[in-house]
Parts: structure tokens; C-alpha cells; sequence
């Protein structure tokens, strides 16, 4: 599926704790409306505050805020990427990619990267 959409509100989620969630790509609105069907998913948010330190290919450290928060059913948490296929062997996607999976693993979490076709 194709979203063009970019940046707006998705308003009255029901799973998140604020009435509106913001996206910044139409990606984004496909995998907020995902969550909200997901019977797996007890909780998501794009409001985290979480953002995860990585060294750039030039050595300067930057903070990475990943695009979604999500507390699974179970109780288990994960840090959800959305990503454009023609991104995913990016030097900065692959440094933000083992700074959050390392970020993750530390806290008991899981990182996945999603991968959409520009």
C-alpha cells in the first residue's frame, strides 16, 4: 500500500495515551492505523521522549529519536523505525540501527526496523 500523505495529525487514538499523535510521513499514518488494529499491541505512542546516542560516520555524536514507542500485550516493549528501502544501507541508518539495538537489548526491549518501498 501507497500513502503519499506527509505530516498531520492522527487524532483520537485509542491505544495511545494523547488524543492526537503526529506523523511525519504518510508511513508513519499506515503504521499508527496497524497499531490501533494490532490485538498484540496494548499501547503505542510517537510522544516518547526516547532518544538514543550514536556516533556518525564523521565521529560526531548525535541523538537518534526513534519513531515509535509500543508496549505489546504481554507487557513487553518495543522501539519501532520506519524506514525507506532505499535508506536501509545508509551509513547514519546502519549506526542508528546498532545504537537502538544495543539501546534496546540493555533495557530488555526489542528494536524493529520496518522497511517500506519508496
Amino acid at each position: 500500500m501507497s500513502v503519499n500523505t506527509h505530516y498531520g495529525d492522527f487524532e483520537d487514538p485509542k491505544k495511545s495515551p494523547y488524543s492526537i499523535e503526529r506523523y511525519d510521513y504518510g508511513w508513519e499514518l499506515e503504521h499508527m492505523r496497524f497499531l490501533e488494529k494490532d490485538k498484540t499491541v496494548a499501547k503505542w505512542t510517537k510522544n516518547h521522549g526516547v532518544e538514543i546516542p550514536y556516533v556518525t560516520e564523521s565521529g560526531n555524536i548525535r541523538k537518534y529519536r526513534p519513531d515509535f514507542l509500543i508496549e505489546r500485550s504481554d507487557g513487553s516493549k518495543e522501539i519501532h523505525e520506519i524506514k525507506g528501502r532505499h535508506l536501509l544501507e545508509n551509513p547514519d541508518t546502519l549506526r542508528k540501527r546498532e545504537a537502538a539495538t544495543n539501546w534496546c537489548k540493555r533495557r530488555g526491549m526489542r528494536f524493529v526496523l520496518i522497511s517500506k518501498e519508496k
